[in-house]
C-alpha cells in the first residue's frame, strides 16, 4: 500500500515540519512526505489533491499554534469536506494543549499528543502493516470519550537528524528540548517535560554537514541556551563550553560563524554566570544575546513561577555587557493580576537597563491551552502605558508584536468562552488516560 503524508503548515512552523519530515524519512523511507504551506498564496486543496491521486492511503497532518487557530479553522473544515477518506492528524502545541477541543470542534481524527517524531513513525508503520493509527502518543475519541495514550518516555534527540539534509534543507539545530521551570504561562514544560540534550558529537556532526554544504552561520534551538547539558537546564554546566569549543574549531576550518543565545533561542537571567560568559565570549560570533526576563516586578515573577528575580535580570545584563554583549530583554505586559505598581516596577527596570544599551522585546500575555493560565483574562494595556511603550519604540529601544498579541489574547479567550478551546479541567475530567 502506497502511503502518503501531506504536512500542512505555515512559515512560523517550518522548523517543526523540517524536524518531523527528517525523522519520518529517516525511519520510514517508503512513505511519501509532501509539505504544503497554508499561509502562501496558492490553492492548498489542489496541491493535496494531486498527491491524493497517487496514493492508496492519505494522511493529512496539521501542525499549528493556538495563535494560528483563527487563521486555519476554515482550511481544516474545507480539507475535511474535500478529502473525507483521509486521516486528519493534528500536532503541535495547540493540539497537545487542547486535544479534546481539537478532536471534537476542529474535526481531526487523531491528535499527536506531545512530541511528534516517535508517534508519527509508529502511526505510519502501523498503517503500513495493516493496523490502526491509535498508537502510543495519540489522543482520539472512542465511544464518546477521549482516550489519551501518553508516552512514558520522551524523544531521544540523538535518534533523529535535526533537518532533512538529504533534501538540502536546513534550519537551526535543536540542541535542547524541554524545560524544568514550569512557568505558568508557557507550554514548554507541560508539553515536552524536563530538559534533554542532543549530544555534542551529533551537534558537531550536523554542524559540519551544514558548513560543508555552503552555509556559513550556525544557529541553535534551545529554551535556555546556557542550560545546555546541565542537570536542570538552568545552572550552567561545563558541557556548554565543551560544545562551543568544538564548534569553534569546526567553524574556523570552514570560515563559519557561531550564533548562540540569540534568535531562535534565549537565555534565562539566572543562568548568566560570569565565569561562563567570559569563556563563551571567546567562542561565539554574535554580539547580541536575548534574555527572557518577562517582568520587572518580583511579585509577578513569583506568581508566574518564573524562578528568578528582578535583581537576577540586572545582574545578567551587567555581566553580559561587561564581556561585550548587547542585550535584548523579553518583557510581557497584560498579566491578569498585573497592577499599576507592578507596571511601575517593570518601567523602573527598563530605565535602569537603558544605561547598558539594552533593547526591549515587548509582548502581551496570551493564555495558552495546556497551561494553568488558560482561562485567565488578560489585563488591558491602557493608553498611558501604550504611550510609554510607543516612546521606547520611537527611541529605538523597544520592538515587538505586542499590539497584535493583545488582539490574539482576546480571540483565544473568546474561543474558550464559546467552548471551542477547552481548559485543563474539561479536557481531562472524563478522559481515559493510559501511560504507554
Amino acid at each position: 500500500m502506497k502511503i502518503c503524508l501531506a504536512l500542512v503548515y505555515a512559515k512560523d512552523n517550518r522548523y517543526t515540519v523540517n524536524i518531523l519530515k527528517a525523522a519520518i524519512e529517516y525511519k520510514v523511507p517508503n512513505v511519501v512526505v509532501y509539505t504544503v504551506r497554508w499561509d502562501e498564496d496558492y490553492d492548498i486543496i489542489q496541491k493535496i489533491a494531486i498527491l491524493n491521486e497517487k496514493c492508496e492511503k492519505m494522511l493529512i497532518g496539521f501542525t499549528f499554534m493556538s495563535t494560528q487557530l483563527m487563521s486555519i479553522i476554515d482550511y481544516i473544515k474545507m480539507i475535511r469536506r474535500v478529502f473525507p477518506n483521509a486521516i486528519l492528524i493534528a500536532g503541535g502545541p495547540h493540539a497537545s494543549g487542547d486535544p479534546l477541543g481539537t478532536l471534537t470542534n476542529l474535526g481531526f481524527d487523531l491528535v499527536v499528543y506531545g512530541e511528534g517524531e516517535d508517534t508519527m513513525i509508529e502511526i505510519l508503520s502501523s498503517i503500513i502493516n495493516g493496523g490502526d493509527p491509535y498508537v502510543c502518543g495519540t489522543a482520539y475519541i472512542d465511544g464518546g470519550k477521549m482516550i489519551v495514550k501518553k508516552r512514558s518516555r520522551y524523544v531521544d534527540l540523538d535518534q533523529y537528524p535535526p533537518f532533512p539534509y538529504w533534501r538540502n534543507t536546513f534550519n537551526p539545530i535543536e540542541i535542547m528540548r524541554g524545560c524544568s521551570a514550569s512557568c505558568y504561562f508557557c507550554q514548554v514544560t507541560y508539553l515536552y517535560g524536563v530538559p534533554r540534550y542532543r549530544s555534542i558529537e551529533r551537534i558537531v556532526y550536523y554542524s559540519e554537514i551544514m558548513l560543508s554544504s555552503g552555509l556559513k552561520d550556525l544557529r541553535f534551538i534551545a529554551p535556555n541556551s546556557l542550560g545546555y547539558g546541565s542537570s536542570n537546564g538552568i545552572k550552567p554546566d561545563s558541557k556548554v563550553l565543551d560544545l562551543l569549543h568544538q564548534l569553534r574549531l569546526l567553524a574556523n576550518r570552514y570560515g563559519g560563524r557561531i550564533f548562540f543565545g540569540t534568535f531562535p533561542s534565549e537565555v534565562r537571567p539566572d543562568s548568566v554566570e560570569e565565569d561562563f560568559i567570559r569563556e563563551i565570549r571567546r567562542f561565539v560570533d554574535n554580539k547580541r544575546i536575548i534574555v527572557g526576563a518577562q517582568s520587572g516586578s518580583n511579585r509577578i515573577l513569583k506568581i508566574i513561577h518564573r524562578g528568578h528575580t528582578s535583581e537576577d535580570i540586572v545582574n545578567a545584563v551587567q555581566i553580559l555587557t561587561k564581556y561585550g554583549f548587547e542585550v535584548d530583554i523579553d518583557l510581557i505586559f497584560g498579566f491578569p493580576f498585573e497592577t499599576k505598581d507592578d507596571i511601575e516596577e517593570t518601567m523602573k527596570l527598563i530605565e535602569k537597563l537603558k544605561e547598558y544599551r539594552t533593547r526591549f522585546h515587548l509582548h502581551t500575555f496570551i493564555p495558552l491551552p495546556g497551561t494553568p493560565f488558560i482561562k485567565l483574562l488578560p489585563s488591558p494595556i491602557d493608553d498611558a502605558l501604550k504611550h510609554r511603550l510607543y516612546k521606547l519604540i520611537g527611541e529605538g529601544r523597544a520592538y515587538g508584536y505586542w499590539i497584535s498579541q493583545e488582539k490574539l489574547s482576546k480571540e483565544i479567550i473568546e474561543l474558550v468562552r464559546k467552548n471551542i478551546i477547552f481548559d485543563l479541567e474539561k479536557n481531562y475530567r472524563n478522559a481515559k488516560m493510559h501511560l504507554c
